[in-house]
């Protein structure tokens, strides 16, 4: 074997010195000669396939025999090595990269190269740009002041924006009816046919895609972690990776109709909308519209909203993609004009989200701190949103996201976050993220075309499973949409998820039996020696991942559904970075555009039977199943984690936080609204000839224009600093009565 790789290696070592010394020479007589030189243009080497290759990196001899015996190393002693990496395997192949463009079907087990500035990303435009909203009530003073902004001031009271949105309009209170309703991206007829008129193969929205591209994201990057340098001291210790749920498992359903795909996030487990997606959307609706607009919403009023209005998307091309993006919101100031709104609830309850209504006592207190701060729910933040937050900005050519913090009762602040603040937390600066971005897009457009070849004009669901850190698992299934039918119900039953968990978690906490625990009464165990195996109970997801024995107890087959009619088709996907000629394994931060980042990639098929692959895939659905399901809301307190207690104490201590402040109530109003109209500029032309001037005027308009209202911003601003004096004297008396229709809480 080393020798045989030795040989490949030195024959096509050789080979490429010769295609770079003809080149060499090429240049060298062409410059020689007295005929003028002719434009220098770029070699293209091609295999016996016609395929566009690259000869370089050239290894070295050295190189290669490195290489080929790391690989015979881990697998002549199994498991005593690590097993080799994407690029020690590579050099020990040596075979040339395809370039990126794929004239034939993908071969498995061959390497292709990524380039990603081969395909421009074209904002193709939107739908009603003139009727995407505004933020109101005061709040668009955040976007233009960096940081968080305090909803009421914890130290004196005093609210800086309008008190009529601090407490939040319960589900039951809203008339959800009204809203305009979501609609998938296969079932979008207007994006199904834009897609046929461009020639595209497949459409998707922000929402389906973007865990995906998270699950491509993390292999193109080597998973690296967020930057969370900022943070404060209390954040040292703490953990800097991407959060579990980034990871579980992520499930698209490709809906054919016509020779378009539609991709549709998989809702076969997530059968109902959480507390913080059903009150995210009526936030939204608070937090662009006046009270009055808002109060129309009400159940008690929603008679009164005659017409829903439409939706309003944003459009974009990319290799084989139309994508589509929701504006939310827009401010014509910002560089890019739209923005995407963010309601984050608190840690406390979204860590125990079926139990909402016992953790939203928790507070937001503090700027700083582990708890009850702003910092902790921005830690968090990155570690487990930022991600599909950038992916979605950059989708829709949006600025940035902003941000309102609330415990499911009441608003705490806000915090606007541009793009580029996203990207130096998570890729390390903007060239970064523009080439991973383009990078993980062309990735899955290559994924996907080669899984609908081998199933054509069928719906499929491809699930992308990174458990393993050196690769990514790829599973493909066929939808039969009737066979699953009725165990999709079964999935939407009360409780059904949550007992499938219950059952694990008691048969995982049994002992061992083979292995009885023995009492030490004198203690005669030797402290350094490792605790008994049976003393560790499994939680219920490490049972999970153990797929040895994840059959033991409960049996997939019975629960979980999968179409074995079809052919379950099984790909590993693997791949190394070249950075300016050099190829790392290791994550990559680039210093400018102008360097060169390329992804080099295979996906293999498996070839275990269909009986093998049907066994781990339904193991796989299981694990994606249970996810959902944390803690019911019967669970006793004694029976939750030791987090989960404490924050649950701390939402009863504060609970009366959350009641409606009685009295008066004091609101900032020193700091005016900041007007879309920039401050006019004096005109450097003569007053005598500026068109319109009162010195062109006759002596009867020249007296009419003076008894108009004063138009000069410096006499305006005098006359609003006095009525901020006049209001800052009262409020200091101790007089101050707040209007009834803007101070009074709603």
């Amino acid at each position: 074997m080393l020798l045989r790789c030795r040989h490949r290696g030195a024959a096509l070592l050789h080979t490429r010195r010769d295609l770079e010394l003809t080149t060499r020479l090429s240049r060298l007589y062409s410059s020689s000669t007295d005929t003028p030189p002719e434009k220098e243009t770029t070699h293209v080497f091609k295999d016996e396939n016609q395929r566009i290759v690259d000869p370089a990196p050239v290894y070295s001899e050295t190189e290669a025999e490195a290489a080929s015996a790391s690989k015979e190393g881990s697998e002549d002693d199994g498991e005593s090595k690590a097993p080799a990496g994407p690029r020690t395997r590579f050099i020990c192949d040596q075979e040339p990269v395809v370039v990126h463009e794929m004239t034939h079907p993908l071969q498995s087990g061959k390497w292709y190269r990524i380039v990603p500035e081969a395909y421009e990303f074209k904002q193709t435009g939107t739908s009603h740009m003139s009727r995407v909203p505004s933020l109101a009530h005061g709040l668009e003073r955040v976007l233009f002041n960096p940081g968080v902004h305090y909803l009421q001031d914890p130290n004196s009271g005093v609210y800086n924006f309008y008190p009529y949105i601090r407490n939040i309009t319960q589900p039951d209170e809203f008339d959800y009816d009204k809203l305009t309703p979501y609609i998938t991206s296969s079932k979008d007829s207007a994006l199904m046919g834009y897609a046929r008129k461009l020639k595209k193969r497949f459409v998707g929205s922000t929402s389906s895609m973007t865990h995906v591209l998270s699950h491509l994201y993390f292999l193109v990057s080597a998973n690296k972690g967020p930057d969370l340098s900022s943070l404060s001291m209390a954040f040292e210790s703490m953990p800097e990776r991407f959060t579990r749920g980034m990871r579980y498992p992520a499930s698209i359903a490709l809906r054919y109709h016509d020779g378009v795909y539609g991709i549709d996030a998989d809702k076969s487990f997530d059968v109902k909308d959480s507390i913080l997606s059903v009150l995210g959307k009526s936030m939204e609706k608070l937090l662009t519209s006046t009270p009055n607009e808002f109060e129309r919403y009400k159940k008690e009023n929603s008679w009164k909203v005659n017409t829903i209005s439409e939706e309003n998307y944003h459009y974009s091309e990319f290799d084989e993609f139309v994508l589509r993006s929701q504006l939310d919101c827009r401010d014509d100031r910002l560089p890019r004009r739209t923005f995407d709104l963010k309601t984050r609830g608190t840690l406390a309850v979204r860590m125990d989200i079926n139990n909402y209504e016992k953790n939203r006592g928790y507070q937001i207190l503090s700027q700083k701190g582990r708890l009850e701060s702003f910092e902790r729910e921005y830690y968090d933040m990155a570690r487990s949103a930022f991600l599909k937050y950038n992916f979605q900005v950059r989708i829709g050519n949006m600025d940035g996201i902003f941000v309102a913090y609330h415990n499911t009762a009441r608003m705490f602040g806000f915090q606007y976050i541009s793009r580029g603040e996203m990207d130096r937390v998570i890729y390390g600066n903007e060239p970064t993220g523009n080439k991973a971005f383009r990078s993980v897009l062309i990735l899955l457009g290559k994924i996907l075309r080669s899984v609908t070849e081998k199933h054509p004009m069928k719906d499929l669901r491809v699930t992308f499973d990174g458990r393993r850190v050196e690769a990514l698992e790829i599973w493909v299934e066929v939808i039969d949409d009737n066979s699953e039918e009725a165990f999709l119900r079964k999935y939407q039953e009360p409780g059904f998820l949550s007992n499938v968990k219950r059952i694990m978690k008691e048969a995982y906490s049994k002992p061992t039996p083979t292995q009885p625990l023995a009492a030490d009464p004198l203690n005669t165990r030797d402290p350094f020696s490792q605790p008994p195996q049976e003393e560790h109970t499994k939680t219920p997801d490490e049972a999970l991942e153990d797929d040895s024995t994840a059959d033991d107890y409960i049996d997939p087959e019975k629960e979980i559904f999968i179409n074995t009619n079809e052919q379950i088709t099984h790909f590993t996907l693997e791949m190394f970075s070249t950075v300016n000629g050099q190829d790392t394994d290791n994550s990559v931060t680039v210093k400018s555009k102008s360097d060169e980042w390329f992804i080099n990639w295979r996906m293999t098929k498996s070839h275990k039977t269909q009986d093998e692959l049907a066994l781990a895939y339904r193991r796989l659905r299981l694990r994606q199943a249970t996810y959902f399901e944390r803690s019911a809301q019967d669970t006793p307190e004694k029976d939750l984690p030791f987090m989960l207690k404490m924050l649950r104490r701390i939402s009863q201590r504060n609970m009366w936080r959350n009641e409606k402040p009685k009295g008066r109530v004091v609101v900032n109003r020193a700091i005016q609204p900041i007007t879309a109209s920039p401050r006019p500029r004096r005109s450097s032309t003569p007053p005598l000839k500026r068109a319109g001037s009162p010195m062109l005027q006759n002596k009867g308009e020249r007296e009419s224009v003076s008894k108009k209202a004063p138009t000069d911003p410096a006499q305006m601003g005098r006359k609003s600093t006095k009525v901020i004096k006049t209001g800052t004297a009262k409020t200091r008396k101790g007089t101050a009565e707040s209007d009834s229709s803007k101070n009074t809480d709603s």
